[in-house]
């Protein structure tokens, strides 16, 4: 008996395909981090607790924005 996994044969991204989504990568990880920077260093949050929106951040891929949108102080 042949012991196969489902998800062993998975095919990978060409070349052309991970070039094209290279940059929304990027750009999705510096939103991310600025997302965390600021909660991280922001004394209050709108709509919510700090713990929850740094938590929302890592939701891929709206959390960032929906914390700069809706969390985010407007000092």
């Amino acid at each position: 008996m042949a012991t196969h996994c489902r998800f062993q044969h998975h095919a990978k991204l060409s070349r052309r395909v991970r070039q094209r989504i290279a940059p929304f990568a990027a750009f999705e990880f510096t939103a991310t981090s600025i997302a965390i920077a600021d909660i991280l260093r922001a004394k209050s949050v709108r709509r919510g607790h700090k713990l929850g929106w740094l938590l929302l951040t890592f939701v891929q891929p709206i959390g960032p924005w929906l914390y700069f949108a809706f969390g985010q102080t407007r000092d």
